[in-house]
């Protein structure tokens, strides 16, 4: 399929490109230098689609089975991100708030106390602890009631259409809920970080820490401490029990490894309660779930920072639940429906409203982890075109990964890529992975200064990842050395 695809390319204006691997400088045509993208021993078998379109025009400027449905894997963002941009608006805001229907006497507070939660991914253990810093601050010592969660906002699903049960412990497919919490600065929300130390002597077990620790996390401890490092961590189906198994060296380093956790909401809770104690306030009743009713007093709040900001963590780290929360957020924002069903039908009709035939892709997540999800190179260019026209754009756009710049929070998934090159600092786009899965879509100048959009996804090769991105480098690095006249050099 690919091999004949690339046989006969659409081809357009703009012409001449790149050099040669040796460095040598030749003159080409764009179609001979995407030609030879596509032709890559690496893609032998697999499907490749490309398109590359002026970016002022939308004129097509080359294209081989860019109309190929294919697992676009976190190229999916975009079009979660541009739908949340024009839905919830880059303003858009998370709340989470500490409500009590109780009257305070002394030190002592009668009634139950409420923690409401609207999906917020940056609550961090900091804001618990400034919630329970209010409470001491009001002169209460003693709660007569019960710690009730409010995570109602979402429905009780914690994982996408079509997720794998292998990745349900890697901080990149965690559970979400209307009560998260983060303790990561990449953004990774719902996970412990279990340290391993060796014991005191050899045979002896290792020594296990839990951050945050809470009594909703238990630790199981088979491990030794030996002459190797060979551990697993494990967290039992259904349950917050960790179990470290396997030895760790005597005189070796700490090891560390992120889990995730099973019930989002009860652990916002624990860390909550844990506060709570750590500042002298007891809780006499229990930890429960329950809406406050609607004359209740707000005793402390947080507000996350603006969509605008929140977005660079979600496109540059490619964070997978920011792309869930923000996906049950524009349900819940047009239909009242915190769940993947309404998010998703209010995202393709904001698409829709945009001129993106939505009734030709398949989109089950917000993130892009599902292999359900299926798109064409096509439908990513027409989104990115759709994004240039819109008032929020520049907020969007910075928020995409930068080839070769290396700072994170710039570069992004882009950082370590395209160093060095014509694209490094020039071209703006989204990445994804899963195995056998390689996209990228976004945005470069050419050499004279003309905006392109351009989009690449291969599905089914069998090569290691790193020689499809190597490819995908390759179109990039060439558009940006591309003139708009006759050749590049």
């Amino acid at each position: 399929m690919k091999t004949a695809g690339w046989l006969l390319p659409v081809i357009l204006t703009l012409t001449g490109c790149a050099t040669s691997g040796t460095g040598q400088h030749h003159a080409q045509t764009l179609s001979q230098a995407l030609i030879s993208v596509g032709a890559a021993p690496a893609l032998a078998g697999a499907s490749t689609g490309m398109i590359v379109r002026d970016a002022n025009s939308g004129k097509v400027l080359y294209q081989t089975h860019s109309d190929l449905r294919m697992v676009p894997a976190s190229n999916m963002k975009l079009l979660t991100s541009v739908a949340a941009f024009g839905i919830l608006g880059p303003d858009y805001r998370f709340d989470t708030r500490l409500l009590t229907n109780g009257t305070q006497r002394g030190d002592k507070l009668n009634g139950d106390i409420y923690l409401q939660g609207s999906g917020d991914p940056t609550l961090q253990p900091a804001d618990l602890d400034a919630f329970a810093a209010s409470l001491a601050q009001r002169g209460i010592r003693q709660i007569h009631g019960r710690l009730l969660l409010d995570d109602s906002a979402f429905d009780s699903v914690p994982f996408g259409q079509g997720w794998s049960w292998e990745d349900e412990l890697f901080a990149f497919a965690a559970p979400i809920s209307a009560l998260n919490y983060t303790v990561d600065p990449e953004g990774d929300i719902n996970v412990v970080r279990v340290e391993v130390r060796p014991g005191a002597s050899k045979t002896s077990p290792a020594v296990i820490s839990v951050y945050p620790a809470t009594n909703a996390v238990t630790l199981i401890n088979n491990t030794t401490t030996g002459d190797a490092t060979a551990l697993s961590v494990n967290r039992r189906a259904g349950s917050n029990q960790i179990v470290v198994s396997g030895t760790i060296a005597a005189k070796g380093e700490t090891y560390s490894r992120q889990i995730t956790v099973d019930d989002p909401t009860q652990m916002v809770g624990a860390l909550l309660y844990a506060a709570l104690k750590e500042h002298g306030i007891t809780v006499r009743g229990d930890i429960g779930k329950a809406a406050p009713p609607a004359n209740a007093e707000v005793l402390a709040s947080k507000t996350s920072a603006p969509l605008s900001e929140l977005a660079v963590t979600f496109l540059k780290l490619s964070n997978n639940s920011y792309g869930e929360i923000l996906t049950k957020a524009m349900g819940r924002q047009a239909q009242g429906k915190g769940d993947w069903e309404s998010g998703l039908q209010t995202l393709h009709k904001y698409l829709q409203q945009q001129g993106i035939n939505t009734d030709a892709l398949r989109q089950v997540d917000g993130s892009g982890l599902s292999r359900m999800n299926q798109v064409t190179p096509e439908q990513l260019a027409a989104v990115l075109l759709v994004a240039r026209k819109q008032p929020w754009f520049n907020a969007w756009h910075n928020a995409l990964p930068v080839a070769g710049v290396p700072a994170l929070m710039v570069g992004g998934t882009l950082r370590n890529r395209m160093i060095n090159t014509p694209a490094a600092g020039r071209a703006y786009a989204k990445t994804g992975s899963l195995t056998g899965v390689s996209s990228i879509s976004g945005y470069v100048d050419s050499a004279t200064g003309r905006p392109l959009v351009f989009s690449m996804i291969s599905n089914n090769y069998l090569v290691p990842g790193a020689q499809i991105k190597a490819l995908e480098d390759k179109m990039v690095v060439t558009l940006a050395s591309c003139d708009s006249s006759v050749v590049c050099h």
